[in-house]
């Protein structure tokens, strides 16, 4: 096709030069009009001014109708099949349409149009990103955006885990914990805390019944608990257990403990055991060794004034030495198994 158009050029050119004279056609130019055509003149003026000194034409001659302002005439031929208008090169006997690019910029335009006909945006990065590169002509135009170095964290739910603020590309800066396993954001009343946990939402905790104010039910055995209750992942919690016979729940202690009436031990002078049931080898009531007898008030077996309950009791040291006589005796007040002997 590059041949066809050469002939048909120098055809033309042909049609212009007579007996060694150049027939020449002026141009004006005038920027307010279409200039179709003439990128055929700028496209061939190379193949015309060889034709023209081809044909041994007088370099004098040639550069003096050249210098005048003078343009040799153009004309588009059939075979200019498009871009046959203004000032652009290129139809479609060039594989790249002409214009050497394949559609990259040729300078001609405003730096905006520039840029655009480049690929470049000017619609912002989202947060997080920034332009891979910039427009040559307008800064204010960007290539693809691409996250920044400080978008390196990966967070996920099935770790336990949430990004903090924005992601990039799927990626964080930061990744704060769910703390899935916490689920209260205060201590409720009752309870103290049994872990805690920073979350994404703040401070979350894990509670137990607080054991100052609650006994757990293997503890109050088979005879139960009552009052308030707790419950928490140990099960449940009572404020006080039932107690079996002659004991009483103790708060401080927090066990069933003797009850206060059972705190005497029922043992030294003037007595002679417990009187009645016990708890823990004591009594609510004492019983009382001869001579002696037993004061409430006082908790105590007490000599009712005789000078005898002075007196020691050991029937020994008192002279009552036998346990039998052959005449007559005496018994030791204190342990009739020991006798005076009379004769």
């Amino acid at each position: 096709m590059n041949s066809i158009s050469k002939t048909i050029l120098l055809s033309a050119v042909s049609l212009f030069v007579n007996s060694g004279n150049v027939t020449y056609a002026s141009f004006e130019d005038n920027s307010s009009l279409l200039k179709s055509g003439i990128h055929t003149l700028h496209t061939h003026h190379t193949h015309i001014r060889h034709t023209l000194q081809g044909l041994d034409l007088s370099s004098r001659l040639f550069d003096k109708k050249m210098n005048k302002g003078v343009q040799i005439a153009s004309v588009c031929f059939i075979t200019d099949t498009r871009n046959c208008s203004e000032d652009r090169f290129g139809n479609l006997e060039s594989p790249n349409g002409g214009n050497g690019g394949g559609g990259k910029p040729d300078d001609h335009g405003t730096p905006e149009e520039l840029c655009k006909q480049a690929g470049y945006t000017n619609t912002p990065c989202p947060e997080g990103s920034k332009p891979s590169s910039y427009c040559p002509y307008d800064s204010s135009y960007h290539s693809d955006c691409e996250c920044s170095s400080e978008y390196n964290q990966v967070c996920g739910t099935s770790i336990g885990e949430k990004g903090v603020g924005t992601s990039c590309g799927g990626k964080y800066k930061e990744c704060c914990n769910l703390c899935s396993d916490y689920k209260y954001t205060s201590i409720p009343s009752g309870y103290v805390s049994n872990g805690e946990c920073q979350s994404c939402d703040g401070k979350k905790y894990k509670i137990k019944c607080d054991p100052q104010k609650y006994v757990s039910a293997p503890t109050c055995g088979t005879q139960g608990g009552s009052g308030s209750t707790c419950s928490d992942d140990s099960g449940t919690y009572y404020q006080k257990c039932n107690c079996p016979n002659n004991y009483e729940w103790s708060d401080t202690q927090k066990k069933c403990v003797c009850a206060t009436s059972f705190k005497y031990s029922c043992s030294g002078t003037g007595y002679s055991g417990g009187d009645g049931n016990s708890c823990d080898n004591k009594y609510s009531k004492c019983k009382c060794a001869s001579g002696f007898t037993w004061n409430a008030s006082q908790g105590a077996c007490v000599c009712p004034g005789f000078d005898f309950c002075t007196l020691s009791q050991d029937c020994s040291v008192l002279g009552y030495a036998q346990q039998s006589c052959e005449g007559k005796s005496v018994k030791c007040p204190f342990n009739t198994n020991y006798v005076y002997c009379l004769d």
